[in-house]
């Protein structure tokens, strides 16, 4: 009898599966290699038991073993989801560059409870809307009124580091961090924090922990699922504290417009820009229209938001692993020190001189082709697309693995080797985009540049770093991490 029973419920799994899986991917699919599919919960049998640590080697070896087959795509599913995995500079100029895949995957919809549908995140027209009213505040003349805001907080920084014991290694994501994030928060919103927004600062911390494990937990990826889960509540409890901190400064700066005379950048010339006393992003949203309608607080939050939690983390990673490899290599750092004598010399450090640093910029761009702060993008196709070698499926989210791209030894020689020079060599257009690439590029990437550019500087000036020899220990969740990087400074 308990034969029947088995064969009943097997019975019903498949005829589940068929209604629930779309058959025009199933049969696509077949361009592609992957691990073998099973009814239901295709192939999320590769994810069990990977630790976030193990998550690095796990996506590795798909693009190794499934990636770099004659397809040039993996496939695997996520349940009854399609998803692509690919690393391929070839097939990213194709699908990056493509006007039917500027929407992000679905995956980014896990961040949309935290910061909303922000630039990031939107698509359509809303993302148009945003996308021009936005881009005025990473005009360069914009970006030089930030500086003092980098400086300001890079000379806490350096008091910071200061106070450890001189030389000795220690790991300094926390100081790198705090640093990041406050000079983030004053370019965004235009308020300093202060001792007492401590509980926002571990809330931007514990919603990113949340997400990032769902994320790498396939069965917390459906909302019904999520929902009955304490990861929930913890993730509504952390929101509401983002949200009333941020609602709070919008309101205030709001009231603080209405009493000054105001223009809306999108009027400004180029030339009138660097007139324009200094705004912040808050004040370049509280100022403009959509049809005419002004934005409403929950529009301008979910933009603020997204500038704050999605930058703060990449500069962080940016700016910690250019230290880790400048540490590491003696010799790159005798280079760094000789260029900044041979720019500045005793001279401050400003706005201008940045543009100067040829060589900082190849040590920059090696670190991150080695560790980039966002080591996966994602898109979707919401149309079938035949890109001629292969035929795209609609509704499938295409992965596209930037760690696994930039060690591409086909492209790289000696792909794990620190060598800052390889950039004075042409590469394919589209073999290293560490701020993506297309219409969805990074808009904030020469803001990250002028950070991490300014900090480096300004360290190597007052210290000479001491590796600790301990390599880091990678992990990929939202962004690449690792538990601790350790590196020393000794005073000059």
């Amino acid at each position: 009898m308990w034969l029947f029973y088995l064969a009943i419920f097997f019975a019903f799994i498949f005829i589940l599966d068929y209604f629930l899986v779309d058959r025009r991917n199933v049969e696509l699919a077949k361009q592609f290699n992957g691990p073998l599919r099973l009814p239901l919960i295709g192939t999320t049998y590769v994810f069990f038991g990977v630790s976030t640590k193990e998550y690095f080697g796990l996506v590795k070896s798909l693009c190794d073993n499934y990636a770099r087959t004659k397809s040039k795509l993996g496939c695997i599913w996520v349940g009854p989801a399609m998803e692509l995995i690919f690393d391929d500079y070839k097939v990213i100029e194709a699908v990056t560059t493509n006007p039917k895949c500027i929407a992000k995957s679905s995956q980014y919809s896990f961040l949309h409870a935290a910061v909303g549908e922000g630039l990031l995140f939107s698509k359509g027209q809303k993302w148009f809307n945003r996308r021009r009213i936005i881009t005025p505040t990473f005009h360069f003349k914009i970006l030089e009124q930030f500086y003092e805001v980098f400086q300001n907080q890079n000379r806490k920084l350096i008091e910071k580091i200061k106070c450890e014991p001189n030389g000795q290694p220690f790991n300094i994501f926390p100081v790198i961090t705090s640093s990041v994030l406050n000079a983030l928060i004053e370019t965004a919103m235009g308020y300093e924090l202060k001792a007492q927004d401590s509980e926002y600062l571990n809330a931007v911390k514990e919603v990113g922990v949340v997400i990032a494990t769902r994320f790498l937990t396939p069965w917390q990826r459906p909302d019904f699922l999520f929902n009955l889960s304490s990861s929930k509540r913890k993730l509504d409890k952390f929101v509401r504290i983002l949200k009333d901190f941020t609602t709070k400064i919008i309101e205030e700066r709001r009231k603080l417009l209405l009493n000054k005379e105001s223009e809306d950048l999108e009027n400004l010339d180029e030339e009138d820009v660097g007139l324009k006393k200094k705004m912040c992003l808050l004040d370049v949203l509280l100022q403009s229209t959509i049809n005419n309608k002004p934005l409403s607080n929950e529009d301008i939050q979910e933009e603020v938001d997204t500038f704050t939690f999605a930058g703060h983390d990449t500069t962080t990673n940016a700016i910690c692993f250019t230290l880790h490899m400048i540490a590491k290599h003696p010799e790159v750092q005798e280079k760094l020190n000789k260029e900044i004598q041979d720019v500045i010399g005793d001279e401050e450090l400003t706005f201008k001189s940045l543009n100067e640093f040829k060589y900082l910029e190849l040590v920059i761009k090696e670190t991150l082709r080695l560790y980039p702060p966002a080591p996966m993008i994602s898109r979707r196709f919401y149309e079938e697309v035949n890109f001629g070698d292969f035929i795209a499926p609609a509704n499938a989210n295409y992965n596209i693995a930037l760690f696994s791209a930039f060690r591409n030894p086909e492209v790289f020689e000696n792909p794990d080797e620190f060598i800052p020079e390889r950039f004075l060599k042409d590469l394919p257009a589209f073999a290293f985009i560490p701020f993506s690439a297309g219409q969805r590029n990074c808009i904030g990437q020469k803001f990250a540049m002028t950070s991490i550019k300014t900090n480096i500087i300004n360290i190597l000036r007052q210290f000479t770093l001491i590796s600790s020899g301990k390599e880091p220990e990678i992990e990929i969740n939202i962004t690449l991490k690792c538990d601790s990087l350790l590196v020393g400074f000794e005073s000059k």
